[in-house]
C-alpha cells in the first residue's frame, strides 16, 4: 500500500467548504436536530471509514461499450482524541492493515515496511505532525472542517449543512444498530475547487486531505472553459436522537471517475491512550529521504558497470534486486 493510504487516514474528515450564498432551507427534523448538534463537545471517539473509487473499465475509457467498472475499497479503522490530539488507525485494500498511522506528541508515524530495507529495519517513519491532522476526527465527518465550529465539536458541520444548494429528509434509517435520520444534501463544486486552491497555495491550515490534488485535476482544459468538471458533489448524513452524525458519506463525481468516502463514528467518551513506536524502529523522514538517494546513487554506478558485458542482463537484473 503506498502512501497515499496512509494520508486517507486523517485526510477523509479534513475537508471543508465555505457555506453557498443560495443555501436551501433545512427540513424541520434537521433543524432541530442541528441543535443538539452544535451543543456536542466530544473530546474522543472510535471510528470506522472507507473510500470507494470507482473507475470506467477500460473499454469504456477507450470509448468502447462494455465491461464491468473497476472498483477499489480502501478501508479502515481506528481512535482519537482531540485534547491531546492524538491518533491510531489502519486502513488498506479490502480493509487489510497495510497501513497504520499514529499522531502522538506533535509527531506523526507512519508504518511503511519498505523504508526498513534502507536502514536498519525501522519500519516507522516519523514526521512532525500537521495541524489538525488528529483533532478532525472528532469532527464528524469529512466535511466538518479542521477544528470544532464555535458552537461545538459538530459546528462546522451544521455550517456545512446550512449552506448546502439542496437539502431532504429521506427518512429513518437504522446504522450501526442505532436509529438515525438520513438526510442528503447537494453541494457546489465550484466551493470545493475554491477551498482546495486555497490549500494548495498556503492560505489555509489543517491536516492532509486526499482532495488537495484534485485541484488539479479539475482546472479548465481549455481557454475560455470556466465550469469546473466535478458534475456531482454529495454530502449524506445519517444523525441520531441526541444529535450525534452517526455516518457521513460524500460522493465526488470526477469525470468518469466516482469517490465515495464514508466515516462511522462508533463510540465517544472512551479511553484513547496513543503511544509512539520504539524508538529503535523510527527513522526520521528526511534522514530517510538521504538513505534512498544514496542506495539510488550507488545503484546506478553498479548498472553503469553492467554496460558492455556479456550478461549486462543478468548483471542489470541483479544490480536491482540487491
Amino acid at each position: 500500500m503506498t502512501k497515499r493510504t496512509a494520508l486517507i487516514l486523517p485526510g477523509l474528515i479534513a475537508l471543508a467548504i465555505a457555506p453557498s450564498a443560495r443555501a436551501a432551507t433545512p427540513p424541520p427534523d434537521l433543524a432541530a436536530l442541528e441543535q443538539q448538534m452544535a451543543a456536542l463537545k466530544i473530546s474522543t471517539l472510535r471510528f470506522d471509514l472507507q473510500e470507494d473509487v470507482e473507475i470506467p473499465a477500460l473499454g469504456a475509457l477507450l470509448g468502447k461499450h462494455g465491461g464491468s467498472p473497476l472498483v477499489f475499497v480502501v478501508a479502515g479503522e481506528g481512535v482519537a482524541s482531540t485534547a491531546p490530539e492524538e491518533l491510531e488507525a489502519t486502513a488498506g485494500l479490502g480493509g487489510l492493515p497495510q497501513s497504520r498511522l499514529r499522531v502522538v506528541g506533535g509527531e506523526a508515524y507512519e508504518y511503511r515496511p519498505s523504508a526498513a530495507r534502507f536502514d536498519g529495519h525501522r519500519p516507522w517513519v516519523s514526521r512532525p505532525a500537521k495541524t489538525g491532522e488528529a483533532a478532525p476526527l472528532g469532527s464528524g465527518g469529512p466535511l466538518a472542517g479542521t477544528a470544532p465550529g464555535p458552537q461545538g465539536t459538530f459546528g462546522g458541520l451544521v455550517e456545512e449543512l446550512n449552506g448546502a444548494l439542496s437539502i431532504t429528509e429521506s427518512g429513518p434509517a437504522t446504522v450501526d444498530d442505532q436509529r438515525v435520520i438520513e438526510f442528503d444534501a447537494a453541494l457546489n463544486p465550484a466551493q470545493l475547487l475554491e477551498r482546495l486552491s486555497a490549500r494548495a497555495k498556503g492560505r489555509l491550515g489543517g491536516g492532509s486531505n486526499p482532495l488537495e490534488g484534485l485541484g488539479e485535476a479539475v482546472k479548465p482544459s481549455g481557454k475560455h472553459r470556466s465550469e469546473p468538471e466535478i458534475s456531482k458533489l454529495e454530502l449524506e448524513v445519517f444523525i441520531a436522537p441526541n444529535g450525534l452524525p452517526v455516518r457521513t458519506r460524500v460522493t465526488v463525481q470526477l469525470q468518469k471517475t466516482t469517490v465515495i468516502f464514508r466515516v462511522d463514528t462508533l463510540a465517544t467518551g472512551i479511553p484513547v491512550e496513543v503511544t509512539a513506536p520504539p524508538a529503535a524502529k523510527v527513522i526520521g523522514e528526511a534522514a530517510l529521504v538521504r538513505l534512498e538517494r544514496r542506495r539510488v546513487a550507488r545503484l546506478l554506478v553498479r548498472a553503469r558497470r553492467c554496460r558492455g558485458k556479456r550478461n549486462e542482463g543478468s548483471c542489470l537484473t541483479k544490480t536491482l534486486r540487491g
